[in-house]
This record gives C-alpha cells, sequence and structure tokens, in this order.
C-alpha cells in the first residue's frame, strides 16, 4: 500500500488534532497477526487491512469528559467527499435527528459532522439506525470522530419480550465501561448509587444497558463535570 507523502501529512495532522491530549491518542501501526495485543477488540480498531489506531481504553465518564457533543438520534444521511474543501481528505459526512441532546448540542433537532473515512470502517454509522454518540470537538481540519471510537459508539435497539425495552451497547459490548480496562479506574456516580451499580453490573458482565438508565447515567457525569 502506498502513501503519498502529503496524504500522510494530513493524516498525522488530523491525527494530533482530533483525538484529546488526555490519554487518548491513537498510535498508527502495522499490523503483526503474532503480536496477542492486537486480537484485543476493547483496545484495537482496525482501519484497513494494514494499518490499526491502538485506542487506550476508557471508562464511560474518561468517554463522557473527551467528548464536547453528546446526543442519541437516527442517522438519517450519509454523504461520502472525495476532496473534503477544507481538509483536502476523503471524509464521510453523516447527518443525524437528534432525540435526546446530552451535552454540547443545545436545542438542535439535527446536526451533521464530517469524519475521515478510514475511522469509519469501525467507528461510523448505517443509515436509519439509531446511536448514542459521543463525539471530540472538530479539529482544526474541521473533523470528528466517536470518543474512544468504537466506546464512544452505541447502537440503539429494542429487545425483550414483544421488543418492548430499548437497550444500548457498542461494540465491546458495554465491557470497560465502568472499570478501565487499562488503569482499573472506575466510574463513581455518587448521586445515584442504583445507577452506579447498575451500570458496573452491565458493563462487568458484558450485556446491553437500559437506554433511559445509561442516558440518565451520562447525564449525573456532565453534569459533575
Amino acid at each position: 500500500m502506498q502513501i503519498s507523502t502529503k496524504t500522510l501529512l494530513y493524516m498525522l495532522f488530523y491525527l494530533f488534532n482530533i483525538i484529546s491530549v488526555n490519554f487518548q491518542l491513537p498510535c498508527l501501526a502495522q499490523v503483526d497477526e503474532t503480536n496477542s495485543s492486537l486480537r484485543n477488540p476493547s483496545s484495537i480498531i482496525r482501519l484497513q487491512n494494514k494499518y490499526v489506531f491502538d485506542v487506550l481504553p476508557m471508562n464511560l465518564e474518561e468517554v463522557t469528559d473527551s467528548a464536547d457533543r453528546i446526543f442519541s438520534g437516527t442517522c438519517i444521511s450519509i454523504e461520502e467527499i472525495i476532496d473534503d474543501p477544507i481538509s483536502h481528505l476523503e471524509v464521510v459526512k453523516y447527518t443525524f435527528s437528534i432525540e435526546d441532546g446530552v451535552k454540547g448540542v443545545g436545542s438542535q433537532d439535527q446536526i451533521s459532522f464530517k469524519q475521515w473515512k478510514p475511522t469509519t470502517k469501525s467507528a461510523g454509522f448505517s443509515i436509519n439506525k439509531k446511536y448514542i454518540v459521543f463525539l471530540y470537538p472538530d479539529s482544526t481540519l474541521g473533523l470528528t470522530s466517536p470518543a474512544g471510537f468504537q466506546q464512544g459508539t452505541f447502537l440503539v435497539e429494542k429487545q425483550g419480550l414483544n421488543r418492548g425495552v430499548t437497550y444500548i451497547k457498542n461494540s465491546v459490548n458495554n465491557i470497560g465501561l465502568y472499570r478501565n480496562l487499562r488503569t482499573q479506574r472506575t466510574i463513581s456516580i455518587k448521586t445515584d448509587s442504583y445507577l452506579n451499580n447498575y451500570i458496573s453490573e452491565c458493563s462487568e458482565q458484558g450485556k446491553p444497558i437500559k437506554y433511559k438508565e445509561f442516558v440518565s447515567a451520562v447525564r449525573h457525569l456532565v453534569k459533575n463535570q
């Protein structure tokens, strides 16, 4: 796979602008299939056949702190842009209708954002599906991505008898939301022990989380920032 100098510079510039300075800076590395660390779904987001983003684990509080926009909604439009006029990269523009605005979206009923196309391989969205999304601040190139990549994108689905209960889960089955898998730091919802214990139970067991309880937990974390 040949990468031009211009594209490589854009990639590096994008990475240093899009990721929060806390500790979530991913490392672009070649895949070594013999390296067992690359098989950990909680820390690896594959982009293409040859490259990966190695993303450090984040608990729900850290994902919430890193995001400047948090909302639930339905993806109503996906537009691929070959040469974005601002970043000059191949990007995907997503538009969502907002159901619940949790942080940074005010009273908007729609939101659009652009994401560098390679990051959409494992941290993208599908048309007409509902998600809870945690977005990093826009970079100087006008691009963003889910906070923690896979860790900050939650599919919303109805389950149970007659599909009457709405649940959320990310692609790593919510593992690590309560306890950071690297540092072992846990979240703390001091004002609601039920929510704190419920998120702990679901996350530690890798189970879907009820939508209302999850949104309430995130609102508590946002309020305590």
